[in-house]
């Protein structure tokens, strides 16, 4: 069962989300609407057309890392996820690290997500605008504020919200990816016709730009997560959220190389790379103004929805680590109607405002700065997840012994993706940008700094909390009474 309450901190809404709310979540929160229109040209720009092959093998210990918040979920129904089953399977300090690690990578991205939201609201109205510094500034502090402020009202209505904008963003990015498929069937010169030869190891520029492509799909598909993030506030809470999280991603992976295929048949990979405004440039060049407009509103809708789960994921977090005075008491502050942690929600809201503005108004162009915060992010998860899978292996390592399906699904699975997953980001480190590498290490720094801040206040009892020797059959029923 999900936490309670007790007077040092409120509680969460219990039995309010189902299934397919988390799904609906998770499926948000990784945005591959918004990744295809943002994220797929960077791919594009490393693998070419094999970009749908990076997706499909990025897929892989991305499913398996799923398996391993599904184990794990069953056997705490934590808001922390990874931060409080690291920090009491592995090890206390370990786990505030990734704790803090999520915070930092999470904020980050949703100052990323901010700038392309303004841009495309304020497209619809005029190109010009969208390039205007102030305007941009002004739109993107008015959505985040809205955002911040609907999340903290109630999951609730952040749900319906949800399931709202992601009908919208689908319906007309099915509209207009069937009619991609069209032009580029009745316009040879200009596209290309979708064939099984774009999943091939040549059409990705050989094992060096599939790696390549193979960092940044790590960023895509990362946020999936926000289905186990809502466990304490999700009906049947041990056994739903896994499930969600597993569900979200096999969508979002159907999704992304679906509609990849579709707008790769209108627009090269080439021409993908070098403009990041390509998809509102195809709205309006398949369905001309103003019903060209929609694709662009469909790209902030997605937009939207990524700003509001990601908002939901670093509040969450921040509740939980505030609830086990790993960081301040305070964050542990539920409103006595929302039921939202309000204070984590507006104090993790502040960082993310600040780096918005700093990306808008510095010297680098906007496809520069999107390249190397996908970059650094997929880094940073790259660390996340992996952590968070050998956390699920250890401690099932004493299930698995007389568990097949444990065997498979909560050890051997996840130690491969973590495996993966850390030899994709050693094998793209030392091509990595300086700009990406030093962001990576910025971030890093600072969640050890605050770890060692954490620890040495000694105000926790979380840094006791740690569970010894492998858990049992038994132990597993056991937590979840």
């Amino acid at each position: 069962m999900p936490h309670t309450s007790n007077k040092d901190h409120g509680s969460l809404a219990h039995n309010v989300l189902g299934l397919w709310d988390g799904i609906v979540l998770g499926f948000a929160s990784a945005a591959p609407g918004i990744s295809i229109a943002g994220v797929l040209g960077g791919i594009a720009g490393v693998s070419g057309y094999g970009a749908l092959l990076a997706l499909l093998v990025g897929f892989v210990p991305m499913i398996f890392i799923a398996f391993s918040f599904y184990h794990l979920n069953r056997w705490r129904a934590d808001v922390g996820i990874s931060y409080a089953w690291v920090g009491r399977i592995l090890n206390p300090m370990v786990g505030a690290f990734v704790g803090i690690l999520i915070l930092i990578a999470f904020v980050v991205s949703n100052s990323f997500a901010i700038i392309p939201a303004a841009t495309n609201f304020l497209t619809v109205f005029s190109s010009t605008a969208a390039n205007n510094k102030w305007l941009v500034t002004v739109i993107g502090s008015i959505i985040l504020a809205l955002i911040t402020l609907l999340v903290a009202t109630g999951i609730r209505l952040a749900a319906r919200f949800q399931w709202a904008i992601t009908a919208f963003e689908l319906t007309v990015m099915t509209i207009f990816g069937f009619m991609a498929l069209h032009h580029g069937l009745t316009h040879r010169h200009t596209g290309s016709t979708p064939s099984i030869h774009w999943f091939s190891l040549h059409s990705a520029g050989g094992g060096t730009g599939l790696l390549a492509g193979l960092l940044i799909s790590v960023f895509w598909y990362s946020g999936w997560e926000t289905s186990v993030v809502v466990n304490e506030e999700t009906k049947k809470s041990r056994r739903n959220p896994g499930l969600a999280g597993i569900g979200s991603l096999v969508a979002v992976m159907g999704v992304s190389i679906f509609f990849g295929a579709l707008f790769f048949s209108a627009v090269n990979p080439v021409d993908m790379s070098k403009n990041s405004a390509w998809m509102s440039t195809l709205g309006l060049q398949l369905a001309g103004r103003p019903w060209g407009y929609l694709l662009v509103l469909a790209i902030m809708a997605g937009y939207l929805g990524g700003i509001e789960t990601t908002i939901i994921t670093f509040g969450n977090v921040g509740y939980s680590m505030g609830r086990d005075g790993v960081l301040w008491r305070a964050f542990a502050r539920v409103g006595d109607k929302s039921k939202m942690p309000w204070l984590a929600i507006t104090a993790l809201s502040v960082p993310s405002f600040l780096m918005f503005i700093i990306q808008v108004w510095s010297g680098g162009s906007l496809s520069t700065i999107v390249a190397d915060l996908a970059s650094s992010l997929g880094l940073m998860f790259v660390v996340y997840y992996a952590l968070t899978a050998l956390t699920a292996a250890w401690m099932l390592r004493g299930i698995a012994k007389t568990n097949l399906n444990v065997a498979l699904t909560g050890v051997l699975m996840p130690l491969l993706g973590a495996i993966i997953l850390v030899y994709i980001g050693l094998k793209t480190w030392g091509g990595t940008a300086n700009p990406v590498k030093v962001t990576f290490i910025v971030a890093v720094v600072a969640a050890l700094a605050f770890t060692a801040i954490s620890r040495m206040r000694g105000t926790s009892t979380f840094y006791q909390e740690r569970v010894k020797g492998a858990l049992t059959e038994a132990d597993m029923s056991k937590a979840g009474e």
